[in-house]
């Protein structure tokens, strides 16, 4: 038997193409179903504060003194200081109260985010996590009206501000659309296996083309199908009979 090939492969794939197709679509409707329906959605919040060492004042009470590259240096140092300073419990503490206590300190603390937005910037970015959209933009602002006085408390020279409220939030899971496509292309390949598998037990020759490609013996010839066609097809005036 000649080895399997990419053109038989592709052969067997095209001559059931509807199954596969009806397979990938049957378990991409389950899927999206399952997502859209049954799974809870969980959403992102973002927003953000600007801390800096205390030279640099707010826009608000700049009086026209040039800023120094030492003060933007301090302050980009103060803000790895200032990243572990909102992440002590005692904040995630005051906004359980402010929330009213619906989640204790730990869970709020599994559910925020706290980083710099990269290595050059002064920015802060906070996010949360929640079940619904109001509910993870509430806690981005609630947790940002408790902040400054938070890292002042630690830095009392330091200068916080709000720089960036949460006015919206994103679905972060699930990624219907993209499970969605990945259960059709799972589900494609589950039946074309299928069919690979079933085929290949069936050892049955299916026509002059079939022997020939999957077996290395010369075809004498071939024998025809009466059963299907008909004795009276093949016998001398077999057709004038079968007309009558």
């Amino acid at each position: 038997m000649n080895e399997i090939s990419l053109s038989y492969l592709f052969k067997l794939a095209l001559k059931r193409i509807w199954i596969i197709i009806l397979a990938a679509i049957i378990l991409a409707t389950g899927v999206f179903c399952y997502f859209n329906f049954a799974v809870s959605p969980i959403y992102k919040a973002t927003g953000s504060i600007l801390v800096t060492n205390g030279a640099i004042t707010s826009q608000n009470d700049y009086s026209g003194s040039k800023i120094s590259s030492t003060d933007i240096s301090a302050s980009l140092a103060l803000s790895y200081t200032v990243t572990d300073i909102l992440n002590t419990s005692d904040i995630f503490k005051q906004l359980s109260n402010k929330t009213g206590s619906k989640y204790t300190y730990a869970q709020l603390m599994s559910k925020c985010s706290i980083a710099r937005r990269n290595e050059d910037t002064l920015f802060i970015d906070i996010s949360f996590t929640a079940p619904s959209r109001e509910e993870a933009i509430e806690l981005v602002n609630t947790y940002l009206s408790l902040a400054p006085a938070h890292i002042v408390k630690y830095l009392p020279d330091s200068n916080a501000n709000i720089a960036t409220g949460a006015d919206k939030s994103v679905q972060t899971y699930p990624n219907t659309s993209f499970y969605t496509v990945i259960a059709a292309f799972i589900g494609a390949i589950i039946a074309f296996v299928i069919i690979f598998i079933v085929d290949s037990f069936d050892n049955t020759i299916k026509g002059e083309e079939y022997f020939t490609s999957h077996f290395d013996v010369p075809l004498l010839g071939s024998i025809p199908d009466f059963e299907n066609y008909g004795i009276a097809n093949y016998s001398k005036g077999g057709q004038e009979n079968a007309n009558k």
